[in-house]
């Protein structure tokens, strides 16, 4: 239990680093390109060398995309607007598993007594 709220919390405060080490199926579920914008990705070496971007990026999958990609949010605002519009949901999934957790930390205390 401990663990997890020190995950949290570290969590938060590297959120800037968390940003841009997601996985790249990632981008797609959100329909956003880098953390900020696509802009971002020039400063991977990767994509740097020949001035290009992940086929994530692009909306319509053509060859030219990854070199003249469409402007699109960046990740971050797309997943803190998912959050804003889905908080009571990530709010009770987080309760229901402390819930659960504390609610065995109860019964494991429970049987050390008897």
């Amino acid at each position: 239990f401990l663990v997890e709220i020190a995950a949290a919390i570290a969590g938060y405060v590297f959120k800037d680093k968390v940003g841009m080490e997601f996985p790249p199926p990632f981008p797609w579920q959100f329909t956003c390109c880098g953390a900020n914008n696509y802009t971002d990705w020039a400063t991977i070496e990767r994509f740097k060398v020949n001035n290009t971007v992940p086929r994530s990026c692009c909306r319509v999958n053509t060859t030219s995309c990854n070199v003249r990609p469409s402007p699109a949010t960046g990740c971050l605002e797309s997943i803190e607007a998912w959050m804003k519009k889905n908080i009571l949901v990530v709010a009770a999934v987080a309760l229901g598993i402390a819930f659960f957790e504390i609610l065995g930390i109860i019964f494991a205390c429970c049987l050390m007594k008897g």
